[in-house]
């Protein structure tokens, strides 16, 4: 079996120190630290990563762990600890590199999809500038220092703050990537464990993935984004499912010892419909509709008010599916995302 250079070096690498900036972890061991984000001079102060490294005992692949992309999704957050508590490094075969909080200065300020020092998604500017803002910079530092060591990546999230989301899923990026990329990607989003898989379309150009999970795939690295947990909400259940699933992989790549726990007919979302809002106002959603639902076309999805309760605007379900994301707040902007749809179809399905 011919294995890429990055494997090899994994593979060497797990038999010594395995090295994240300054934190180093020797065979059998964890580490945990901070990865430190440097300041940029009269701008701002820096940041920092708190990071694990749970290097096993024997030689194997590196999988690396991101929660908190986006400050208020907790569940991932949380679910990281869990899993660092759990974890025997003296039984693992390969390294785990985990991110616990990627955004501090969101998660602090529990903001909802941006920093409130430059006003970015994080999720929107990977792979990052080392010179740029600190949304940037953070990016820059997880690309280089995280997802470009490791050999498999998954990208941890929730509904933010503002976001009912159900059911939990999986999802990779079907169409970007090199075939043997594309495969391990779907390969993980299964071995997971989750009923719902999502199957992102598009091939992407390096500058173009300014997504975390999709900068990893653009520069030869399997990956997945997990979604699990709603409006900022730490509930136990869906901190298991992500602790659950993230075991269930470690067992498919034989890092732990096990079989693998894999969804065997995944419902499988190929085309999904984003509804938004054309005014600035209040949101009232339907109060009979949750996410997780399936709706029919031209459902009434709830109204948009002014500031003073008048209506604005009636807001419809522009096709029938399950209604995967519903905005439950009510700030809500113009071109404002309020509701996503999804078609769906069951599996078994074959691959693209």
């Amino acid at each position: 079996m011919l294995l890429c250079l990055s494997c090899i070096a994994s593979l060497v690498m797990s038999q010594n120190e395995f090295r994240v900036g300054a934190l180093a972890a020797s065979p059998g061991t964890i580490v945990s630290g901070r990865l430190e984000v440097r300041p940029a001079k009269g701008i701002d102060d820096g940041t920092f990563l708190p990071i694990t490294i749970v290097h096993g005992s024997a030689p194997g692949p590196v999988l690396g762990l991101v929660a908190g992309v986006h400050g208020s999704e907790y569940v991932p957050i949380l679910a990281l600890q869990r899993l660092r508590s759990d974890l025997d490094p003296k039984k693992l075969s390969g390294t785990i590199v985990m991110v616990h909080v990627a955004n501090i200065p969101a998660f602090l300020g529990r903001t909802v999809y941006v920093s409130p020092g430059d006003g970015k998604n994080l999720n929107r500017v990977f792979p990052g500038n080392p010179e740029g803002t600190l949304s940037e910079r953070i990016a820059h530092t997880l690309t280089e220092q995280v997802i470009l060591r490791s050999n498999y990546f998954m990208d941890l999230h929730a509904g933010d703050g503002n976001e009912g989301l159900s059911p939990a899923y999986t999802a990779y990026y079907a169409e970007a990537g090199t075939p043997r990329v594309i495969a391990e990607s779907r390969r993980m989003a299964e071995a997971f464990g989750l009923d719902t898989i999502v199957a992102f379309k598009g091939k992407l150009e390096p500058q173009r993935a300014i997504w975390c999970g999709s900068t990893a795939v653009v520069r030869g690295v399997p990956a997945i984004d997990v979604e699990s947990g709603q409006l900022g909400r730490a509930e136990p259940i869906y901190i298991k499912l992500i602790v659950t699933g993230i075991l269930s992989v470690l067992r498919e790549l034989d890092m732990l010892e096990g079989e693998p726990s894999p969804t065997k007919h995944p419902l499988v979302i190929q085309d999904r419909a984003y509804v938004k809002t054309q005014t600035e106002g209040i949101w009232h959603p339907n109060p009979q509709l949750d996410a997780g639902t399936y709706v029919v076309k031209d459902t009434v999805l709830g109204v948009v008010t002014d500031f003073f309760g008048n209506p604005i605007v009636e807001v419809r379900a522009p096709q029938s599916g399950l209604l995967l994301i519903l905005i439950e707040t009510p700030p809500v902007q113009q071109d404002e995302t309020l509701a996503v749809i999804a078609n769906v179809r069951p599996g078994p399905w074959e691959a693209n």
